[in-house]
């Protein structure tokens, strides 16, 4: 499984261990653990190459009143996780979950 996102205003964030979180995004806790392990790709349109990515080592769930319940995911940055197209179809919420079956 993989999750394709559009972000267009690059709110990434270092974290000490070198690792990087994105957030805040609209996704079911359940499914938020379900990606852990999978590749995610940051694109700015839709029909663009992603600009950047990686693997997803965790998630949290914001607490706070301005995003309270959205997924912030945690990713360990990856090369080949840049210039990833993906085609049109099966975009929702500026994003696109792909299920390897």
């Amino acid at each position: 499984m993989h999750i394709h996102m559009i972000e267009p205003l690059n709110n990434f964030i270092k974290l000490p261990d070198s690792s990087w979180e994105s957030g805040w995004w609209t996704v079911d806790e359940s499914k938020a653990k379900e990606l852990i392990g999978s590749e995610i790709y940051f694109h700015k349109k839709q029909q663009e190459p992603s600009f950047f990515g990686g693997t997803i080592t965790g998630y949290r769930t914001q607490e706070d009143e301005q995003y309270q319940g959205k997924v912030a995911f945690t990713l360990q940055y990856n090369a080949a996780c840049r210039n990833v197209r993906t085609d049109k179809s099966g975009w929702s919420k500026k994003m696109k979950i792909i299920s390897h079956d």
